[in-house]
């Protein structure tokens, strides 16, 4: 079954992700992005959902750490956000080799799992 890593620090998101999900996918959560570097490490998911503000370490701090280390580096990422992207943070996410696309919550669950296959299909770029 493949792995699905939610990083969210809205409890209540990761919560109806593996209601809806859980029976397609093994999820995998995360409360903030400390904890959501070492899941991905300990378990290595094949598409990570990643909340942009979250404490202890956030989204983008998270990515480059995943970028970092050779067996998470080419684990595709869908970033999520409760907030408007301005152009200059969605450029900052956009350098991530393993960010394949922006979502923005809430949206609506055949576009969160369309975004999903498509991690799985295409994977992530080469680093």
């Amino acid at each position: 079954m493949k792995k699905i890593l939610v990083v969210d620090d809205n409890s209540a998101f990761t919560e109806l992700v593996e209601m809806v999900f859980g029976g397609e996918f093994e999820v995998l959560k995360a409360a903030d992005g400390q904890e959501g570097l070492k899941l991905a490490q300990e378990r290595k998911p094949d598409v990570i959902l990643l909340d942009v503000m979250m404490p202890k370490v956030s989204g983008l701090e998270m990515l480059r750490q995943l970028q970092a280390e050779p067996e998470t580096r080419s684990i595709p990422v869908v970033v999520l956000t409760a907030s408007h992207f301005d152009p200059s943070t969605q450029g900052m996410f956009k350098e991530e080799p393993n960010v394949l696309s922006f979502l923005r919550k809430p949206c609506g669950i055949e576009l969160m799992r369309s975004q999903i296959q498509l991690a799985l299909e295409r994977g992530a770029p080469p680093s």
